[in-house]
């Protein structure tokens, strides 16, 4: 037996719905809508036609237009360079707190040692274990140690936004 149907308010099939039903409930929800306010040379580029001449808008810019007519984020002229940025140079990798770069080391490495001690030396004595482990450790500690110990650093009143 087949499943009813659901049915509208005329006791019609949703798919059997005249086409002037279908065209009268369009028409109410593009009353709906309100008032589009269309622009003439919008309308002109929706019809396909080209437009009469230059856009008002945009008359007074000195920048190529799109190519399809419109402008976009990269529809510009580029200015001008003012003057020539030189960024400083970088501090050389080494010139770091010898303690701080090894507690890094031992914080980041030990872990990734451990990983590797698994997978390619299953059967690692427990001495290479509790070495790693204590690397761990002791690079955390460091870096622990290492935390600034008061709050103002640059100076009294500072409260550390920038701006």
């Amino acid at each position: 037996m087949a499943e009813p149907r659901d049915r509208d308010a005329e006791g019609r099939d949703p798919e059997h719905r005249d086409r002037e039903d279908f065209d009268r409930q369009w028409q109410e929800i593009v009353a709906g809508l309100g008032p589009l306010d269309v622009s003439a040379r919008d309308a002109e580029r929706m019809a396909g036609a080209e437009p009469a001449g230059p856009d008002p808008a945009t008359a007074d810019r000195d920048e190529a237009p799109a190519p399809d007519g419109g402008r976009g984020p990269r529809d510009y002229a580029v200015d001008e360079d003012d003057g020539d940025f030189v960024p400083p140079e970088p501090p050389a990798l080494g010139s770091g707190n010898p303690a701080i770069v090894l507690s890094m080391i031992g914080v980041a490495g030990a872990p990734a040692g451990l990983l590797l001690t698994a997978i390619f030396w299953p059967a690692a004595p427990g001495v290479v274990l509790a070495v790693l482990v204590a690397a761990f450790m002791a690079g955390a500690v460091g870096l622990f140690f290492a935390l600034p110990r008061d709050a103002d650093r640059d100076g009294p009143g500072d409260d550390g936004a920038r701006v």
